[in-house]
């Protein structure tokens, strides 16, 4: 195994727009397949996809992505569920010999974190790896663009998340 950071597929590197101009290869084989919430994914972990999915590019994750959103989801919500759990109970609980020890949910808080995290990371979700993820040979936004002409819009709702919009000419 070469040391050093992992390569980066050849789709990641188109979408960079290649600085380097090294060959990309056109034989590494491409996830196909429409990004699929599966069936267990419901409640909060359904919301959380949900989340996710619309916070990054269109087309970034595809049907090969779902096992690691799945995880994603379901870690962040038992995450969640043990937060709640400390916050009721306290930090500690009473051990079987009647002596203070650290509540169980810590050490559940611990293991989604650090799934979550890995998870997050490997589908693009935190800062240092959203920088491996620029996208390239895009077209500068103009200061007027949207105004006139059909050009896009960038919207916030009041819960601000971004929406995209296309304004009209007519």
């Amino acid at each position: 195994m070469k040391p050093g950071p992992p390569p980066k597929p050849s789709k990641l590197r188109r979408l960079e727009g290649n600085p380097a101009k090294r060959p990309i290869s056109e034989r590494e084989p491409q996830p196909v397949g429409p990004l699929l919430k599966p069936d267990f994914v419901t409640g909060e972990a359904a919301k959380e996809w949900d989340r996710a999915v619309g916070s990054m590019p269109d087309g970034l994750y595809t049907a090969a992505d779902a096992p690691t959103l799945a995880v994603y989801a379901v870690s962040w919500v038992l995450f969640r569920n043990a937060l709640a759990q400390v916050a009721r109970e306290g930090m500690s609980s009473i051990g079987s010999q009647g002596q203070p020890v650290a509540h169980p949910s810590i050490a559940v808080l611990a293991k989604q974190s650090e799934i979550i995290l890995r998870a997050g990371d490997r589908l693009g979700m935190s800062p240092s790896a959203r920088t491996r993820l620029t996208l390239g040979d895009q077209e500068k936004a103009g200061k007027f663009d949207g105004l006139l002409g059909g050009g896009a819009l960038r919207l916030a709702t009041t819960d601000g998340r971004p929406v995209s919009a296309r304004s009209s000419s007519s």
